[in-house]
């Protein structure tokens, strides 16, 4: 497949995995319901098409498991798909608050009381984990500066004019040192989207790197991960896409032009400083892409 073949739009291969999102959750402690679904041959993104004639046999049966299944999934979404919270207007201030004064210290790893306090509360806001350290991997910094970098060429022959947005950030001479952006030498959605939204890390300076470099760079390799920007109530997800060879006395972290320009980094209130942590989906159910907090509590 050529760099010219059309792929799928960001909106549907986000409706795509929150179809699936919703097929995963729709499993967990509903043997019942699957049954009946196995049993009448339908698939969960059929349930919106009910005839005159199943929505008789369904007002027959209130109290079924035919029932259960239509309440939860024949109405049509008539709004974006929010992020799921379990915490109060309250705690969502009280995290905010704690983020921004975190951040006005100089760059460095937290206090483990508060990774624990914000690991704990991020993942109730999120929907999905998210941490400071992760099968024994910690970066030398959690909070500093997101620098900008270029875009990186996904494969040999790749252009700048070939990237969909913020041509102004020009394109890397060298390759990512991950290799190319490819899938059995295909350019597919989930490798542009590695690109667009990629992190670089500054992976030298860790402890470890000299001895274990190899299983380091393999377990990096397009790691996970999310970067949050409290001024602006706006996280980014992304990969590990690069390694940063700049010194962290200048900046800690580095990010692709779509990260730094969606999630506001160097606007006027942030000025670069985030907060950076793993993302914990090894079921790969966490999209990439901006979060906008914002859109949780409706602020006056």
């Amino acid at each position: 497949m050529s760099a010219q073949t059309q792929t799928p739009s960001e909106e549907l291969i986000k409706l795509k995995r929150y179809l699936e999102k919703t097929k995963t959750d729709f499993s967990k402690g509903n043997t019942d319901l699957l049954e009946w679904l196995h049993d009448r041959n339908l698939k969960i993104e059929n349930l919106g098409k009910i005839t005159d004639s199943d929505q008789t046999n369904i007002e027959s049966a209130a109290n079924s498991v035919d029932s259960q299944v239509i309440e939860k999934f024949a109405k049509e979404p008539t709004e974006k798909v929010k992020l799921e919270t379990e915490i109060s207007l309250e705690e969502y201030d009280a995290i905010f608050e704690k983020l921004v004064n975190l951040l006005v210290l100089p760059a460095g790893q937290l206090e483990r009381e508060s990774e624990l306090y914000l690991e704990q509360q991020l993942t109730d806001l999120l929907g999905f984990d998210v941490a400071a350290k992760l099968d024994d991997q910690q970066l030398n910094h959690s909070t500093g500066l997101l620098g900008p970098e270029p875009h990186l060429k996904r494969y040999p022959n790749d252009e700048l004019k070939n990237h969909d947005d913020v041509l102004e950030a020009g394109i890397a001479n060298a390759r990512s040192a991950f290799g190319w952006f490819v899938n059995h030498g295909q350019i597919t959605p989930e490798a542009t989207q590695f690109e667009k939204y990629y992190f670089s890390l500054q992976l030298y300076h860790l402890e470890t790197w000299s001895s274990h470099y190899k299983e380091l760079k393999e377990w990096y390799k397009f790691r996970k991960m999310i970067a949050i920007n409290p001024m602006e109530k706006i996280a980014v997800v992304g990969v590990v896409g690069n390694i940063d060879h700049e010194s962290q006395l200048k900046k800690q972290f580095g990010a692709s032009p779509e990260i730094i320009r969606e999630g506001m980094i160097w606007s006027p209130k942030s000025r670069g400083k985030i907060l950076l942590m793993f993302v914990d989906d090894p079921e790969n159910k966490v999209p990439l892409g901006p979060i906008d907090f914002k859109q949780l509590f409706k602020q006056n």
